[in-house]
């Protein structure tokens, strides 16, 4: 089958799309309202969020999902981030958390070819606190599909 004109022109769209994983950080245990309000907000790709939990406070949670970003005029949603994610291992990072990370593993010198031990770090969240690097387990607690 060929593709029509209109078929052509989404899938080359969607190729020449910019995304950004996003995470919103949540203390309210019933983030429905949160979900409505962040694909409100944003254009969710593939239209689905992932939720997790701090396994060590259940409170906390931590929403993700990916975002056409080609629109710039989108401001920011409020208490999220911009974070990247090491697939293989399920861990999810700042570019500042995994810097300071690799700063302190290699003695306090920051070298943008040493290799970190990503397995350490499986089922994590990276994050800089003002003190220093944060690693939080996480918990995958929904799928939610919109």
């Amino acid at each position: 089958m060929v593709c029509g004109r209109s078929q052509t022109t989404n899938y080359i769209a969607m190729l020449t799309r910019e995304k950004q994983l996003l995470c919103t950080f949540t203390n309210n245990g019933d983030y429905s309202l949160l979900l409505s309000k962040i694909s409100n907000f944003y254009t969710i790709l593939e239209n689905k969020l992932f939720i997790f939990a701090n396994v060590k406070n259940l409170k906390e949670y931590y929403l993700t999902y990916n975002v056409d970003c080609s629109n710039t005029t989108v401001g920011k949603f409020p208490n999220t981030i911009s974070i990247h994610r090491k697939k293989m291992y399920n861990t999810l990072y700042t570019l500042n958390g995994m810097n300071r990370l690799i700063t302190d593993e290699n003695n306090g010198v920051f070298d943008k070819t040493y290799q970190l031990n990503w397995e350490l770090y499986r089922n994590s969240l990276i994050l800089t606190t003002d003190i220093g690097v944060k690693v939080v387990g996480l918990k995958l607690v929904d799928i939610v599909t919109l």
